[in-house]
C-alpha cells in the first residue's frame, strides 16, 4: 500500500512539473522571473499589484490554465524577480512586454489587480494592438482632479505614502504604517486570517521596492485621459463602488464592462477566486483572439 502511495505522489509531481514551467530572464543582468503553466489557443498575461508577487493569482492560474495558457510574472523587485530596473510604470510595462515576446504570447488578455491593472493600461498605450483585452481586478485607475494644483497635491500625497513604506522608516514603523494602509481594503467580513496572510506576503517585499512601486503611481502623465479602443473588463470590489467610476472608465474604454462585487475585499481573486475567475470565463467568451 504504502508503494502504492509513493507512486501516486510520483505521479502527481510528474504531473505538476510537466503542466508548470517555472522561468527566469535576464534584464540588465538581473532576473526576471515567471510562470508559465496550460495550453489552448488564447493565452493570459497576470499583472500583480502593489508589494505582492504572482502567488497572488494562485486561485486563477490553477483554474484558467485548464483550457487557456496562462503567464504570471513577478514585476522587478517583486517575489523572485531582481530589481533590474528603476521602478516606474514605464518600465513595468516593458518588463511585460519583455515577458510576452519571451513566451510567445500572442494577442494575449493582460489581467491586472490594483497597481498590476494600471500597468496594463500602460501596457497598452505603448504597445498598441499588442494586447487583445484587459481585465482590471479592483484596477488602480483613478480619476484625478481637474485643476493642476489639486493634482500636484494628489501626487504630493501618494509621495509621501510611497516615503512611509520605505527604507527610511524604523522597520515596527514601516510595518504599521503598511498594516494600516491595507486595513482600508478589507470588508468588514474579511477574516483576521486572511488579512494577516496577505500582510505577510507584502512585508516580504523589500522596503526599497515598496516605496519604488508606490512613487511610480505619483506620475502625473499616468492618468491623462486618453481614449483607447479595446474591450475592457472591470470589477469592482468593496462595500460600495466609487460615485460615477462606471460612467469615467466607459470614457475611456468605450468597449468597457464594469460590474461591482460586494461583501470582498480589495484582494477578490485571493478571497472569491470561483467567482472572478466565473466573470473573467464569460468576458473570455466574447473575446475575438
Amino acid at each position: 500500500m504504502f508503494a502504492k502511495l509513493r507512486l501516486m505522489r510520483f505521479l502527481i509531481l510528474i504531473l505538476l512539473a510537466w503542466s508548470l514551467h517555472a522561468e527566469t530572464v535576464l534584464l540588465n543582468g538581473k532576473k526576471i522571473y515567471y510562470e508559465v503553466s496550460g495550453a489552448g489557443p488564447k493565452s493570459l498575461i497576470l499583472i500583480h499589484g502593489w508589494a505582492c508577487d504572482h502567488s497572488f493569482f494562485e486561485g486563477q492560474w490553477k483554474e484558467l490554465s485548464k483550457d487557456h495558457r496562462v503567464i504570471a510574472l513577478d514585476l522587478p523587485g517583486h517575489g523572485q524577480s531582481e530589481l533590474a530596473v528603476p521602478l516606474t510604470m514605464e518600465n513595468f510595462a516593458r518588463v511585460v512586454e519583455l515577458v510576452r515576446k519571451i513566451t510567445q504570447a500572442s494577442k494575449p488578455v493582460l489581467i491586472g489587480h490594483s497597481l498590476g491593472a494600471a500597468v496594463a493600461r500602460e501596457h497598452a498605450r505603448r504597445f498598441p494592438k499588442v494586447a487583445s483585452a484587459l481585465i482590471f481586478l479592483d484596477g488602480s485607475i483613478f480619476q484625478l482632479p481637474p485643476v493642476e494644483a489639486d493634482r500636484e497635491r494628489w501626487s504630493e500625497t501618494i509621495t509621501a505614502l510611497a516615503k512611509s513604506f520605505g527604507p527610511a522608516n524604523e522597520k515596527q514603523v514601516r510595518e504599521r504604517n503598511i498594516s494600516v494602509f491595507l486595513s482600508n481594503m478589507y470588508d468588514e467580513s474579511t477574516t483576521r486570517e486572511f488579512r494577516m496572510m496577505v500582510l505577510r506576503k507584502i512585508l516580504a517585499t523589500s522596503p526599497e521596492t515598496a516605496q519604488g512601486a508606490m512613487q511610480s503611481m505619483a506620475d502625473l502623465k499616468l492618468w491623462k485621459e486618453d481614449v483607447m479602443q479595446i474591450p475592457v473588463l472591470a470589477l469592482r470590489a468593496g462595500q460600495r463602488p466609487p460615485p460615477n467610476e462606471g460612467a469615467y472608465l466607459k470614457s475611456l474604454f468605450p468597449q468597457l464592462q464594469y460590474k461591482f462585487l460586494p461583501g470582498v475585499s480589495h484582494f477578490l481573486m485571493l478571497e472569491k477566486p470561483a467567482e472572478v475567475n466565473a466573470e473573467i470565463r464569460t468576458f473570455l467568451k466574447g473575446i475575438s483572439f
